[in-house]
């Protein structure tokens, strides 16, 4: 699936439609599988796109760190790759 650019301004407005970034975490939830292991996925994979901060720091603190991980993570999502190789592809850069 084809995401829009996350810019940093997502995170710092509301609108009715889901933002980009709230559809990657989705995706990447239901790649990890269900409950925590979901939530882990989801932490291993923005960690590995450039996110440095843990759980408790809201992406709005960091907007443009924010906006760029997810863009890695879209790019990423874009060759449709499994749970494995979407790390590696990651990580990879």
């Amino acid at each position: 699936m084809q995401y829009e650019e996350v810019v940093s301004q997502h995170f710092l407005t509301l609108r009715r439609t889901p933002f980009p970034h709230v559809l990657i975490e989705q995706a990447l939830l239901e790649m990890g599988g269900s409950g925590p292991e979901g939530m882990s996925y989801r932490k291993k994979v923005l960690a590995a796109a450039g996110w440095p901060h843990d759980g408790l720091v809201p992406f709005a603190k960091y907007p443009d760190q924010a906006a760029a991980a997810f863009n890695r993570v879209r790019l990423a999502l874009a060759s449709q790759p499994d749970t494995e190789g979407l790390l590696a592809l990651l990580q990879a850069k």
